[in-house]
């Protein structure tokens, strides 16, 4: 059988999750073929996951590479047609991937970027997963509102939608383009590199599109809760002023600085 689908699974300390999330892969793909890969950054213990599921391809880090770096890591390992870059703290419904690959089969042109499914809250509330690009402008002004929906668009779409980024905690992308893209930005350690992912590649002339047929459940997303731990919070903030250093005005990059340090934006 031909592998449609290489899973990405970037793990560290998430074994309650990861169970749940690789064995949602298989009903999720349908009859199509696929292959999943799972990168360890440095757990504490796999537990006996490994030996639950042999058919993974298990990759152990001796440390914590960041997300990035370990997606990269697993990409040189996938052979599938389509990536799947998904989280360990999520669990995919069934057919998303068959409605996945309906998508891109449907979408085949020269233009086609990343993918994001709809994401949902443990409870079944529709998680925020797309949004504008980074500025500013729209940064201060969204700032009282809560975390979840400072970064997102404000309005939900209920069909396939071009948007300017899509989260990785549920992401396809054509093999091709993402060896085109060079991967993801390994000096990102954690976050705004699914962003920063999706303005290379519309700068390159390739559109990216929310998909809210395809569906997973997102059940630990740490940085929307309400009260982020410092540690985080530090790694969010280090992450937005890489990604305003790299895209935009030297001025703004400046005046985010000052904002992290008087206000400690989350």
């Amino acid at each position: 059988m031909p592998i449609e689908f290489s899973v990405i699974i970037v793990h560290h300390d998430s074994n309650q999750y990861l169970r749940a999330c690789l064995r949602s892969i298989a009903p999720a793909a349908g009859n199509l073929g696929f292959e999943t890969i799972v990168v360890d950054n440095a757990s504490v213990t796999l537990e006996d996951l490994p030996l639950q599921f042999p058919k993974t391809h298990w990759i152990k880090n001796q440390e914590n590479l960041g997300w990035g770096k370990a997606v990269n890591q697993a990409f040189l390992h996938a052979r599938g047609e389509i990536l799947i870059l998904l989280n360990p703290d999520a669990e995919l419904m069934p057919k998303s991937l068959v409605l996945t690959r309906l998508f891109f089969a449907e979408k085949d042109r020269g233009d086609m970027g990343p993918v994001g499914g709809r994401l949902l809250f443990s409870n079944g509330e529709v998680q925020p997963s797309c949004g504008p690009f980074p500025h500013l402008a729209n940064l201060l002004w969204r700032l009282p509102m809560p975390p979840p929906r400072r970064r997102c668009y404000l309005r939900q779409f209920n069909q396939p939608t071009r948007v300017d980024w899509v989260s990785g905690a549920f992401m396809a992308i054509r093999h091709s383009i993402f060896h085109e893209l060079g991967g993801m930005d390994a000096r990102f350690f954690l976050y705004y590199e699914d962003v920063d992912f999706c303005l290379r590649a519309s700068r390159r002339s390739l559109a990216t599109y929310y998909l809210p047929q395809a569906v997973a459940f997102h059940h630990n997303p740490h940085a929307l809760r309400r009260n982020v731990v410092p540690e985080l919070k530090q790694i969010i903030q280090s992450s937005r002023f890489l990604y305003f250093k790299k895209h935009r005005p030297a001025w703004e990059s400046w005046a985010l600085s000052q904002l992290h340090r008087l206000e400690k934006v989350t």
